[in-house]
């Protein structure tokens, strides 16, 4: 605001405004809308838009991608015995050894419940992406113990490839969804590819 004297400028006065709380409650806002609020890793609005980015990125770069359906064996079980507040204990210890395998240019977001998806961008091949779940299903094996309690979990891991398996991010999607189910309907605590023969 300018002050004048006599029609000649000789001062103003500037008003501020300290945003600093306003930018970081917008900067927490924009993170618990895309990520889960138990486990603090990305949820599935976050997955799909960073999956439809990297599609939308690939170029002649002869590298694959992956993409994981994880799914907890049996831990409706530990919901049921032990409670639901054992059970958050669980997927978050659950996700802290998950996140341990992965590379940093890596996704794991949780897709709901017990069920996680995993991106896995830059593969050069299938047993890239088949040692990765392996090393996944292993970290596992270890018992947690929580609140006094030594649990057993496994996991069982559905795999479609791009550019093998589909094109886009819904069919990629659904294909690593019928691998797990066939994966669990065959003997869980493993991982299965998906095959048009499913």
């Amino acid at each position: 605001q300018p002050h004048q004297l006599e029609g000649e400028i000789v001062g103003g006065v500037l008003s501020f405004r300290d945003v600093t709380q306003e930018k970081q409650t917008e900067a927490i806002m924009r993170h618990q809308a895309m990520h889960d609020s138990l486990t603090n890793i990305p949820n599935r609005s976050f997955f799909n838009q960073k999956l439809a980015t990297v599609l939308n990125n690939i170029t002649n770069d002869p590298k694959l991608i992956a993409i994981m359906f994880l799914d907890l064996d049996r831990f409706k079980d530990v919901n049921d015995t032990l409670g639901h507040s054992v059970g958050d204990l669980l997927l978050q210890s659950v996700v802290q050894r998950l996140v341990s395998c992965l590379r940093e240019v890596d996704l794991l977001a949780r897709w709901g419940g017990d069920e996680f998806v995993l991106l896995l961008p830059q593969i050069r091949s299938l047993e890239d992406a088949g040692e990765v779940a392996q090393r996944l299903i292993e970290v596992l094996q270890p018992q947690f113990c929580l609140e006094g309690n030594y649990l057993d979990i496994s996991v069982s891991i559905g795999i479609a490839i791009y550019p093998h398996d589909a094109l886009n991010s819904s069919t990629l999607l659904q294909n690593a969804d019928s691998a797990l189910y066939n994966d669990k309907k065959y003997g869980r605590n493993n991982y299965q590819f998906y095959s048009d023969n499913l």
